[in-house]
């Protein structure tokens, strides 16, 4: 526990530097993050001995946070239907790869490559006040509900929540994620001030709610691949937190709604 807790603080510190400075470090960890999220999730399919096609996705890892940048989000979607075209034409020439790989390749500019890009877009879409609000309900809200979560159900677990899918995930550890998600909306109401943000609390905890609530479907579906394909974690990069989507799988449902309750609000001219 001890080490779950060094790492999950570090890797905060590591967020708030980054979101910080911005510009191409940014830039650069998301493309360093979405690469080995997609490395993971081939090793993933692999351990089923499926060999799915990745070098136009990792192509697309690297390249999509600098096209959407500097060039804008429409060449992104280009960029993103021609890596998906390409992986397709690669798998009409390629020896190597069967018919079987084709299904875990398209599987994976889904999840986690589309989820990715809303997170970079959650930033990206806004003005900087505004974007630290939402990136922080996206990001930090999810591990907030985790880190409850992880907390109430090792000291008050008691009833089974998926047993079939995540052995050691409770009823009790469920509601602590409401709450905790619930909890950083109403703390976000007061800390946005700081940097010139002016959102209203019902939104922020109503926002945090949600995200408590999806980030517990995140984790799920991330158990279920990882039970699917029998291993424990995606990845060893983080010490007593697993691999980059062990860390993300929460933040990943999270983004989307985030996305579109702010892209909704400022089609509203609500800031």
């Amino acid at each position: 526990m001890r080490t779950r807790i060094i790492v999950g603080i570090l890797l905060v510190i590591l967020l708030f530097v980054v979101l910080f400075f911005g510009g191409f470090l940014l830039l650069s960890v998301i493309a360093l993050f979405s690469l080995a999220a997609i490395y993971e999730m081939g090793q993933t399919f692999r351990k089923k001995s499926y060999d799915p096609i990745l070098i136009p996705a990792y192509v697309f890892a690297v390249g999509y946070p600098f096209v959407y940048f500097y060039l804008g989000m429409l060449p992104m979607f280009i960029f993103y239907l021609a890596t998906v075209m390409a992986t397709m034409i690669w798998s009409l020439f390629t020896k190597r790869h069967t018919t079987n790989d084709i299904i875990p390749s398209l599987f994976i500019l889904n999840y986690p490559t589309l989820f990715l890009m809303c997170m970079m877009l959650v930033y990206y879409s806004f003005g900087r006040p505004v974007a630290l609000v939402a990136a922080g309900m996206a990001y930090a809200a999810p591990e907030c509900s985790d880190t409850f979560a992880y907390f109430g159900g090792t000291f008050l677990g008691k009833h089974k929540l998926c047993p079939t899918i995540s052995p050691k995930k409770t009823v009790e550890g469920a509601i602590f994620a409401l709450i905790g998600g619930t909890a950083f909306g109403f703390g976000m109401f007061y800390l946005q001030h700081i940097w010139g943000a002016n959102f209203n609390m019902t939104v922020l905890v109503l926002l945090g709610l949600g995200c408590g609530l999806l980030s517990q479907f995140g984790d799920l579906f991330a158990s279920l691949l990882k039970r699917w394909a029998g291993v424990k974690d995606f990845s060893s990069v983080f010490p007593g937190h697993g691999g980059i989507i062990d860390r993300i799988d929460s933040i990943m449902f999270c983004t989307p709604l985030v996305l579109c309750v702010f892209l909704i609000m400022q089609k509203l001219s609500i800031f």
